[in-house]
């Protein structure tokens, strides 16, 4: 399983924005649980369509704070999606919760620095 959060680009995002990244940490903690359960429902429901649009913008958000493990594994299901397909997406998706639930407490400790 791949690191959840790079800490250095964390830390560079953090030495940039200095407080204002704790805003964006707290709207990705807040949004990526939800995004989880929707693209959990398209891939069950074996929307292709619904499984990329989600797992791409979950890939642009993760990689946007460092969370390189999580937009890897977001970018694999992207690319099943892209294909028309969701065959494999459902291990992947597993490997998906548990690097975020490896990043979120990370975040959360960001957050109270």
């Amino acid at each position: 399983m791949e690191e959840a959060i790079k800490m250095d680009a964390l830390t560079e995002l953090r030495s940039l924005m200095g407080d204002s990244l704790n805003e964006v940490l707290q709207t990705f903690i807040d949004y990526v649980p939800g995004q989880i359960d929707e693209l959990t429902r398209a891939i069950h429901s074996g929307n292709p369509e619904n499984v990329f649009n989600l797992a791409h913008k979950l890939k642009s958000s993760s990689s946007s704070i460092g969370a390189m493990g999580l937009a890897h594994v977001a970018e694999k299901i992207e690319l099943i999606g892209r294909a028309g397909s969701t065959e494999g997406t459902a291990e992947l998706l597993e490997e998906l919760k548990g690097l975020y639930a490896g990043a979120e407490p990370v975040l959360l400790e960001e957050l109270n620095k």
